[in-house]
Formats: C-alpha cells, structure tokens, sequence
C-alpha cells in the first residue's frame, strides 16, 4: 500500500519538478516566488491530478491478477520449504 501512494505521489510532483529543471535550463532562479505564480501552480497541480487519475486507470485495468483468478497465499510444502503466494 505504501508502494502504491509513494508511486501517485511521484506522478503528482512531476510536473512540478519538470517545471523546476526547465526553469534551470533557462537559467533562472527556480527558487524564485516570481517564477511560482498562482496561474502556474494551479496548472501545475491541474497536470499532476491528470497524471494521477490516468496512472489509477491504467494500473486499474492493467495491474494485478486476471480476473475470476483465486490467490492462493503462502505456505511451506512437505519439503519444509517455504512457497510464495500466487494465484492459480
């Protein structure tokens, strides 16, 4: 579960850090408040919200198990040795 917010969290600060390297490759300050106004911000956190909800589709409708497939957890066999979870 930490894995899956850290991943959305990064999708939501990208924009913002691409904002950030460009604004260096141009030689300004990106510490600057004037290079931060409301307008960019805005657009900024308008395109990570973008990149959020899409990344939740897409790992929704492609991530995980298949449908209809049954988890088996894990469990140490005769051999003592221990069997990961799967799903069958």
């Amino acid at each position: 579960m930490v894995r899956t917010i850290f991943t959305e969290l990064a999708f939501f600060i990208a924009p913002f850090a691409v904002y950030a390297v460009v604004l260096m490759l141009m030689r300004k300050d990106a510490r600057d408040r004037e290079n931060w106004g409301a307008k960019v911000i805005g657009g900024l956190a308008l395109a990570g919200i973008l990149l959020v909800a899409a990344s939740l589709v897409w790992f929704a409708h492609y991530g995980g198990y298949k449908p209809g497939s049954t988890y088996v957890p894990a469990y140490i066999d005769k051999d003592g040795k221990l069997v990961p979870g799967h799903t069958k």
